[in-house]
């Protein structure tokens, strides 16, 4: 996953809300001083109105608050559906639920200092507020800084450092609204004990203030109002006009209407799709790949650019929440979706939808089975095959790979899918040198019966491969049939009969042997031509596993 700058709206969103965020900080910071005495916030409070209240800290406040309501509306007017996530849906409640709390708070402290010349210092706002207003007053600060809290945990959680400083972070989050709330009530409550302020605020005045309250008030909830119904006809529209297929893995196909993005038409239908940024292009976790109608799709713009190129994406692989396809299009989403986030059965697997990634693929095979069953008694045959395929199973798993299936005397495996691709490839060389050791076992104890020793052979090769549930549609709950399919797999099953030929015990690809940052001293280096491949693949022939380094990196 990588972090993109976003489009020129959202960084200005971004960059407004970072100095609305500031100025809160900073007035919060102030309102906790009340802990200590009225006199200590009343004393810092200088420095804050020195600051905010100045023509350029003013004027600066002002044009953020615009802005950010502004891009916030319009980007609200622009979904096509409110089916996101309850992180976003939180964020977007409280964002529209904050004007009808700050108004009264704006107007009194802006537009009364404006018109009359009132000054809103602690003194006067302490005793406008308390006690009457004191609950909307707390709620407020709750709900303001609850709204912050979520973009910016949208924002940072992109960066490796905020998950490093996550706990002390949530520490901060948590303490700041307490100390807020806790500090200006505590501090207009020992101003109401020790002192009798006279209000400089005329009824008159109060009433100028109670009626630009309602038409600020009647502007911006109609501006929500507006964004909200523009919602409404365009899902209205999109009922009528679903004109283009999108086709998901397993052939689910759904019905949309041209000009949603791709993630929204995902949402839409209730199909799983990751996004970390929340449709922001400040990430790659909705990433898909264009299986078709890739080609009729308006090239990326430059945030999408950006963050492509960040992650080398191939020119068929775009991002779902930049997408708005006008024709039909097949996707295959790339990065799996946290079983949390999906409510059905089926769409808590991601394996269900397929993932893509690299993995290291391992074939093994008991040599000359097919002498061994004509030559033995049945139940000596099934006792040597479960017991080979018991052991060398118990190997992989043990090294954390994942057995796909068994195929006659064959293994199949997967190492790296909950890793890494390098991860995976030390495992499998740990595997393989278990499954030596388990060969070595199965020729020393073998009957008088079995003449001709124990052989196995494996194959390991490295590569992209498509992971999923083949043969999972339809069957609600269930949890098996995970493969993998693509070249790596034909690929480590042509290395795995190598072996034949070069008399070995395990044939290994180049690839997988400098991933795993290994060394196999003795190995016999080679090159084979691989059906569909133009250039040789390098391989290494091992016949023991005992010249294998594994460093520091793999325990066994």
């Amino acid at each position: 996953m990588m972090v993109g700058r976003g489009n020129w709206r959202q960084r200005l969103r971004l960059w407004s809300g970072l100095v609305l965020f500031t100025f809160c900080l900073s007035h919060f910071s102030n309102h906790a001083l009340g802990i200590i005495s009225f006199e200590a916030m009343d004393k810092a409070s200088i420095w804050h109105y020195w600051v905010w209240r100045s023509l350029p800290g003013e004027t600066l406040l002002i044009l953020a608050a615009l802005t950010h309501v502004l891009l916030a509306l319009w980007r609200t007017s622009k979904r096509r559906t409110l089916k996101i996530s309850r992180w976003e849906f939180l964020q977007l409640a409280l964002g529209l639920y904050i004007p009808w709390l700050l108004i009264p708070h704006v107007t009194m402290t802006m537009g009364v200092a404006q018109e009359f010349g009132f000054l809103p210092v602690y003194e006067q706002m302490l005793t406008l507020l308390w006690p009457n207003a004191a609950v909307n007053q707390s709620i407020l600060l709750l709900v303001v800084w609850i709204h912050a809290m979520i973009g910016l945990h949208f924002f940072l959680r992109l960066y490796p450092l905020y998950q490093r400083l996550k706990p002390l972070a949530a520490g901060f989050a948590f303490a700041m609204p307490v100390l807020a709330i806790w500090g200006w009530i505590e501090g207009a409550r020992r101003l109401a004990l020790s002192r009798d302020v006279t209000l400089r605020v005329t009824p008159e005045q109060q009433l100028w203030a109670s009626e630009v309250v309602v038409q600020f008030r009647a502007v911006v909830f109609g501006l929500i109002a507006v964004s909200l119904l523009a919602i409404l006809i365009r899902y209205l529209l999109g009922l009528k006009a679903r004109s283009l297929t999108v086709v998901y893995p397993g052939g689910l196909t759904v019905k949309a209407q041209p000009g949603a993005t791709l993630l929204e038409i995902s949402r839409m239908n209730d199909i799983p799709l990751a996004s970390v940024c929340g449709g922001r292009a400040r990430c790659s976790t909705c990433r898909v790949k264009m299986i078709s109608g890739g080609e009729n799709l308006p090239r990326p713009a430059p945030p999408e650019t950006a963050v492509l190129a960040r992650i080398g994406a191939s020119n068929d692989i775009r991002l779902a929440c930049q997408v708005r396809p006008e024709n039909n299009v097949e996707v295959q989403p790339l990065v799996p979706v946290k079983a949390s986030t999906i409510l059905s059965e089926h769409l808590k697997d991601a394996y269900y939808w397929g993932v893509e990634q690299d993995v290291v693929v391992m074939f093994v095979d008991l040599r000359n089975f097919t002498g061994i069953t004509e030559s033995q008694l049945a139940y000596d045959v099934v006792y040597l095959l479960n017991s080979y395929l018991d052991q060398a199973s118990t190997a992989i798993r043990d090294e954390g790979g994942y057995v796909d299936k068994f195929i006659g005397d064959g293994i199949m495996a997967i190492f790296g899918m909950e890793s890494s691709a390098d991860i995976g490839a030390r495992q499998a060389l740990a595997a393989c040198r278990r499954i030596e050791a388990v060969m070595k076992s199965l020729d020393k104890e073998k009957g008088p019966q079995f003449r001709d020793p124990i052989r196995l052979g494996v194959g390991l090769h490295l590569g992209s491969a498509i992971l999923g549930r083949i043969g999972a549609a339809g069957s609600e709950g269930k949890r098996d049939g995970l493969t993998a399919l693509g070249d790596v797999v034909n690929t480590a099953s042509r290395l795995e009969t190598e072996n034949k030929n070069h008399g070995s015990f395990l044939v290994v690809s180049k690839a997988v042997v400098d991933a795993a940052g290994a060394r196999i001293d003795g190995a016999e280096e080679a090159e084979i031509k691989v059906r569909g491949k133009e250039i040789p693949l390098q391989i290494l022939a091992v016949k023991s596993l005992d010249g294998l380094h594994l460093g520091d990196a793999v325990s066994a």
